[in-house]
């Protein structure tokens, strides 16, 4: 999904690192998709049952939740496949914090999500922001442990003195360049999710804030706001 390049040197060991980060960046991808993850609403439904006929029937087969193309936005809606549920639906959403619900189609019920305090979006911020360092620590570690690879290649005469110092120079320019990359991802996912409200550390995270929507990060940020329901 996102990729790195090889711009100075080829060497195994760039290579390598190459690789590992790449894979922690996309990892990261996943674990912002977790934060702030519509799944639970999308879910609503799932292990809920209704008594029809007198017997217990699954209301997923009988109601779903419809996040639209961006389940970040203020509203949704529920599909009810069949309008004996309908009370029901009802009760479950307003069980579940959703008061404000629009019942005049009582097939496609549109619900507006409760608008989160103040607290409950920092404490989001501060969670992505915290998956985001956690991910650079794994990539300077990776950078680290190549350095020190290439270290002792040179003692053991494995790779050539002038060979090695171009595998440095790439393995630091690859942390760099993935470390930005991981800023970068951040802050869509809080773009996503606080809007207009985050805030930046420093004038380099406001200055990676235009790249959020380069061509680079159209995959990812479709990732990030992808729901994938679970089928049990």
């Amino acid at each position: 999904m996102i990729k790195l390049s090889l711009k100075k040197s080829d060497d195994s060991y760039s290579t390598a690192a190459m690789e590992r980060m790449v894979d922690e960046i996309n990892a990261l991808i996943g674990r912002l998709n977790e934060a702030g993850s519509a799944l639970a609403t999308k879910n609503l439904f799932h292990r809920e049952t209704v008594q029809i006929e007198n017997k217990p029937r699954s209301m997923r087969d009988f109601a779903e939740v419809d996040l639209g193309p961006d389940p970040t936005v203020g509203t949704f809606t529920v599909i009810v496949h069949n309008e004996i549920v309908t009370p029901n639906v009802i009760t479950i959403l307003k069980e579940n914090g959703f008061i404000n619900i629009d019942t005049s189609d009582r097939r496609k019920l549109r619900v507006v999500k409760p608008r989160p305090t103040i607290q409950q979006e920092e404490d989001l911020e501060n969670q992505i922001k915290r998956l985001g360092k956690n991910s650079m620590s794994k990539v300077s570690a990776i950078k680290a442990d190549a350095m020190q690879r290439l270290t002792a290649a040179i003692k053991a005469e494995y790779i050539d003195p002038p060979v090695a110092q171009k595998a440095r120079i790439q393995v630091d320019e690859l942390g760099d360049e993935a470390r930005k990359h991981i800023v970068v991802l951040s802050l869509i996912r809080r773009k996503q999710l606080i809007g207009g409200g985050m805030t930046f550390d420093g004038p380099e995270e406001e200055s990676l804030y235009r790249r959020i929507n380069d061509s680079t990060y159209k995959e990812a940020t479709a990732k990030l706001l992808k729901v994938e329901a679970s089928t049990e």
